[in-house]
């Protein structure tokens, strides 16, 4: 009879692990708390139209790149029957505004380069030496075929060779915040357009290789977005005999002895096991469902250093337009006359048309925009307490911000008055309510130059023998490509743990 691995978590760490665990041999069953699977890889639908929560891009996902089966594999970008999936390429990062000016980050380096030199032609050595850098960033590789410490000699020249480039990047920027590189620049544009996309204390080499992994081709959207990833997901993992169990939230894990034996669900049901793998937020586990001594001291000193250990969470509103505009951009930044969200004035915005990228996104005739805005801890906290103790306030607050940035839009897009309407609204504690996400936080603590330590936090937890860990907490800054391969990583520990063969290829 074959071990079993019960996963608590249905996000893409969790249907990754399980889909791993049925290829290995493993008996596999998935708790998740939701309705749905995904976690905060989701989209849902809004009188006709689609709102994605998640992907922005797949890391590597072109074929040059070896993790580009895996991706296949995962469902990505093919489906149970092994058929690709389109991949939608975007034309350029983001465009940032101000004072009449605009600059767009083209995914073709040449063009970008030369239109940012003819905006700021003083500018000349600060721009030629940030796309040296943006140019040698496009060697990027995400580690997947095991951990560091179970790499093999080929393994480890075929991920650090093609890095080095990469490693020369991180080494220049390892202490430049996007703040620091701003002020490299004297273009007013180009100083604020470094702090638009990411919270200003963020490493410059997370932007830098971000910017870099769109402009290689490999960091495109799969056709229809996050909510078709996590469908087909299911599908390959339940092919494989997986068993999935939604709105079953876990209360408890049992121990005995160094080992756990088991977990129990919120109704009382007790599910025995050999092996766990929790893929829920980190914070929610040690707090919830396992004592706090297991939790690895990278995690506990993050938790315990605000300051060393920024955290970001996002309000986002979705509006739908009535018509088609090419007004709105892909992806726009710009300064507006200024608006409220929880306790803080705002003078700078940014607005996204889904409808020009995604088809899906909006009924025949219609356009779907979209605002996401940054939120520190802080104003996470403002969001958890209206919640908490006044839903309606809460409500009315959500609504009034929707309302103002509105106005904000319509002063930038005279024509889009009286076309665009409120679809849904979103705050960082809706992704805790929804995924028990630490202080709404959808990806990972922070890059900063304080933060540099907490890159890789342990799989197998000290004092537990078959417990390990999955989920994109574990490797900074997190997102799809950390969830996925930790995924992975948690099953071939536990096949190191037993003796076996750990190595599982597409």
């Amino acid at each position: 009879m074959s071990q079993k691995i019960v996963i608590i978590g249905g996000g893409v760490a969790g249907l990754t692990a399980g889909i791993y665990a049925q290829k290995a041999g493993f008996e596999s069953e998935i708790y998740e708390k939701h309705a749905i699977m995904g976690g905060q890889c989701t989209g849902w639908k809004r009188k006709g139209f689609y709102i994605d929560n998640c992907i922005t891009w797949l890391t590597c996902a072109h074929p040059k790149f070896p993790i580009y089966k895996m991706w296949k594999e995962m469902g990505f970008l093919a489906d149970v029957n092994g058929n690709e999936i389109p991949l939608r390429q975007h034309e350029a990062f983001y465009a940032s505004e101000l004072d009449g000016q605009k600059i767009t980050l083209w995914r073709d380096l040449d063009r970008a380069q030369k239109e940012m030199l003819e905006l700021s032609p003083q500018d000349k050595k600060a721009i030629k030496r940030l796309f040296k850098y943006v140019r040698l960033c496009k060697h990027l590789r995400v580690p997947f075929r095991a951990p560091f410490g179970m790499m093999n000699l080929f393994e480890l020249l075929e991920l650090g060779i093609p890095m080095i480039p990469v490693g020369l990047t991180m080494l220049k920027y390892r202490k430049t915040s996007l703040a620091d590189l701003a002020e490299e620049f004297k273009h007013p544009l180009l100083k604020k357009m470094f702090t638009d996309y990411l919270p200003k204390n963020y490493l410059a080499y997370i932007f830098i290789s971000a910017y870099a992994t769109l402009a290689s081709g490999g960091g495109g959207v799969p056709d229809g977005g996050s909510s078709k990833v996590i469908e087909r997901m299911e599908e390959i993992y339940k092919a494989k005999g997986g068993k999935i169990f939604t709105n079953s939230p876990v209360e408890k894990i049992e121990i005995q002895d160094e080992h756990c034996s088991a977990i129990v669900l919120k109704d009382g049901q007790k599910i025995s096991c050999d092996f766990i793998i929790p893929t829920c937020d980190p914070h929610w586990l040690f707090e919830n469902l396992l004592d706090k001594k297991y939790m690895p001291a990278a995690f506990e000193a993050a938790y315990a250093d605000n300051e060393a250990c920024e955290l970001d969470s996002t309000f986002q509103v979705a509006y739908e337009y009535d018509g088609e505009t090419s007004e709105i951009g892909r992806h726009t930044f710009f300064e507006c006359s200024g608006f409220d969200l929880a306790g803080e004035h705002r003078t700078r915005l940014n607005m996204r048309n889904y409808s020009s990228f995604e088809p899906i996104s909006a009924p025949e005739g219609k356009s779907l925009i979209q605002v996401k805005l940054s939120q520190t801890e802080k104003q996470y906290l403002y969001w958890e307490n209206l919640y908490k103790n006044d839903k309606d306030e809460y409500n009315r607050q959500k609504q009034l911000a929707a309302e103002s940035i509105l106005k904000m839009l319509e002063e930038r897009v005279p024509s889009a008055k009286g076309k665009m309407k409120i679809l849904d609204i979103w705050t960082p504690y809706t992704y805790t309510r929804y995924t028990n996400a630490y202080r709404g936080v959808y990806m990972s603590f922070v890059v900063t130059k304080k933060s540099k330590k907490l890159f890789n936090i342990p799989i197998a937890l000290k004092g537990l023998d078959n417990v390990f860990l999955a989920g994109q907490w574990l490797c900074m800054p997190g997102g799809l490509p950390m969830a996925m391969t930790t995924g992975k990583f948690a099953v071939q520990k536990i096949l190191r743990s037993l003796g076996k063969k750990y190595r599982i290829e597409p």
